[in-house]
């Protein structure tokens, strides 16, 4: 199926087979079947033969989307790519419809339109398997080997790499392929054009249905062919002019009268063509041409000329335009459809280089202000342990959202499943609005193993037709299973920081964090010649308490104390567990004084406080500190805790319970 030849048909490749055996047999039954109908379209078939491959085509298409749906709902797939699955799967069948239908009615060879549509269908094909179906079988093959649903999806999408390089190369394909076959149908319209001159002349050569009007009289006369083309005239009728215009279609007679009066007033050529009604009521279209017969003087005698039917060639004019109208919205869907798919692209891959939540909500705002997605939207997140949604982006006109509502004011978060209303009135509204929608609105719910991440809302314009919605409805489902694997990996990713940087026992930093951090922090203290104090307290007696009480009740009050100091910090300052019952805490723009004032605070706190094991209290503790400024007792990291250390070490050689600052250095 990598190349396609009209003679020849489509090769099949090893390359697009998904893995899936059953599948891949009929994915080659069907190509089988296309290369059949190609091989007759480029012989010239006759329309039955057609007509017998494309029915077969359509059973076979039938049979095998039926079977991948019913593989779809056995492994229980993602709702939304099922459905975006069963939609292709209904638009391939409606076009092969149209075809059937148009080989059952045609009245003239169809085998070179079938052949001008086979490319398309080819691209399709291909968008189909290594999109779609490839997806579906990584997904199913993830099940199969123990994954969970959502891990199953996020391996579908994380794999299709190279299937959207072979995608975007098929439908730039395809876009050559209708540009060619737009280039092809104007040279055709062309040569129709002359074909018609060239007939036209033919018949005045033969004078087929001729007449003729004399000048002087003012009597017009016709041969028995024209009468012919009138279904015959009522027995009481003469030919004449009153008789011909009695045969005009009442809608064309003002035209013909003034085309006639013109030529006869300019002694032009006459040419035109209108309507007629026959005789038995049947009307028919006429191509009327005439030219002036004059005397040796230059005088006009006569006007002369032929009436011809060109009621099948208006016919096949009206359908060459609607098959014109037809590609024309083909191509420009598949333009559409390809700029959606770059625009998707760009949307991933910002929002996989997205390191913070942040970053995904302006790349979102950005690319889906470009993708025209409705006439705007916004991204909910939640919060409050998912009770509660806060609006974080908007973009277009937004959706009109609040800034924070109950998860439940949501239907598609109540159901856990999209809420597409194409009309307010056709189903229930969310409370989340801060005015009631008069416009088609779309809810998105974006859950990962039960877990609400948040919720995407679009809004279309007031007046939306049926495609425009169909298309909303899909690209809001591929946004929505990006983004939810997006968010899923910044997640993880700060919760995986925030484990790398905190004590599990206190969720204080950990030394490493201060390691990293004391450093920049004094090179910018220096810079900005802010002030900075490092304290160093450490716990009386703890020994003590996890001899007297245990381990269990050690962890309580390191805890404890380590909520305290958090509390009563400011919220610039830094608290680090610095390893046992030592902590150490970074006062950002604090001296000497202040620190130690601070720190007395909150040494009162913590001896007035008794942590609680089990709803019983025990015994309430108290700290030593060492207290160190930055540029007085030294200039590094290493000097100031040292500092600090040996200011903890007179504090508890001088009966504990103290707080001391470091001596100023001789």
């Amino acid at each position: 199926m990598n190349g396609f030849d009209l003679k020849n048909g489509y090769n099949w490749s090893d390359r697009f087979c998904i893995g899936l055996p059953e599948v891949d047999q009929q994915h080659h039954q069907i190509t089988t079947l296309v290369s059949q109908l190609a091989q007759l379209a480029s012989t010239d078939a006759p329309n039955p033969r057609l007509l017998e491959v494309v029915r077969e085509l359509l059973e076979t298409t039938s049979t095998h989307f039926a079977y991948e749906e019913a593989l779809m709902q056995q492994y229980q797939l993602t709702p939304d790519f099922t459905s975006a699955h069963q939609n292709a799967h209904a638009s391939l069948i409606e076009q092969i419809r149209i075809v059937v239908n148009m080989l059952e009615t045609a009245i003239v060879p169809s085998a070179k339109t079938v052949a001008k549509l086979l490319p398309f269908l080819h691209k399709w094909l291909i968008f189909h398997v290594v999109g779609t179906d490839m997806r579906m079988s990584r997904m199913i093959g993830a099940l199969q080997r123990g994954m969970g649903p959502e891990d199953a999806a996020r391996e579908g999408v994380a794999q299709q790499t190279d299937s959207l390089v072979v995608l975007l190369d098929a439908l730039n394909d395809l876009y050559d392929d209708l540009s060619a076959r737009s280039a092809e149908l104007q040279e055709a319209h062309h040569q129709l054009s002359l074909s018609e001159a060239r007939y036209a002349l033919a018949q005045r050569a033969a004078r087929i249905g001729s007449w003729d009007y004399d000048l002087q009289s003012a009597t017009l006369s016709w041969s028995k062919q024209v009468e012919t083309l009138f279904g015959g005239l009522p027995t009481a009728e003469a030919p004449g002019y009153d008789a011909y215009l009695r045969h005009v279609h009442p809608d064309d007679l003002a035209y013909v009268e003034r085309a006639v009066h013109t030529t006869l007033q300019d002694l032009r050529p006459y040419d035109i063509e209108h309507r007629i009604i026959r005789l038995d009521g049947v009307v028919r279209w006429i191509a009327a041409t005439g030219d002036f017969v004059c005397a040796t003087d230059g005088s006009a005698q006569r006007l002369v000329g032929v009436i011809r039917d060109i009621t099948d060639s208006k016919e096949a004019q009206h359908r060459l335009e609607e098959i014109n109208q037809q590609l024309t919205l083909a191509l420009g869907s598949l333009e559409r459809h390809a700029t959606d798919l770059t625009r998707l692209n760009t949307l991933n891959e910002g929002l996989q280089s997205s390191l913070t939540v942040h970053d995904a909500y302006e790349v979102l705002e950005r690319t889906l202000a470009q993708l025209q997605l409705g006439s705007g939207g916004s991204l909910a997140v939640a919060s409050d342990q998912g009770r509660t949604m806060r609006t974080v982006a908007s973009w277009g006109d937004g959706a009109g959202m609040l800034n924070c509502f109950n998860t439940h004011d949501c239907w598609a978060m109540r159901r856990g499943q999209r809420h597409a209303l194409q009309h307010p009135d056709t189903g229930p509204l969310c409370k989340h609005f801060s005015s009631p929608p008069s416009s088609a609105i779309l809810c998105q719910p974006l859950q990962v193993l039960g877990e609400t991440l948040g919720l995407l809302t679009i809004k279309a314009p007031a007046v939306i037709n049926d495609t425009d919605w169909a298309r909303i409805n899909h690209l809001a489902s591929m946004v929505s299973e990006s983004l939810k694997l997006a968010l899923s990996n910044i997640r993880l990713r700060e919760a995986l920081h925030e484990q790398a940087i905190r004590d599990p026992l206190t969720h204080l930093l950990n030394r490493r964090y201060l390691d990293e951090t004391l450093p920049r922090e004094l090179h910018r203290a220096s810079r900005e010649h802010r002030k900075l104090s490092v304290v160093i307290l450490d716990l009386d007696h703890f020994k003590h308490v996890n001899d007297t009480w245990g381990h269990e009740a050690g962890d309580v009050v390191l805890a404890h104390v380590a909520k305290l100091v958090s509390i009563h910090l400011r919220a610039s300052d830094l608290a680090c567990r610095f390893g046992g019952e030592e902590f150490v805490v970074v006062m950002l723009g604090a001296d000497l004084t202040e620190a130690k004032e601070r720190m007395e605070h909150i040494a009162t706190q913590v001896r007035e406080s008794h942590p609680k094991m089990h709803d019983q209290d025990l015994p309430a503790v108290s700290f030593s500190a060492g207290i160190a400024e930055a540029f007085v007792h030294g200039d590094t990291a290493d000097k100031l805790l040292r500092a600090a250390d040996h200011a903890l070490y007179d504090a508890k050689g001088a009966g504990r319970n103290r707080i001391f600052t470091a001596p100023l250095p001789i």
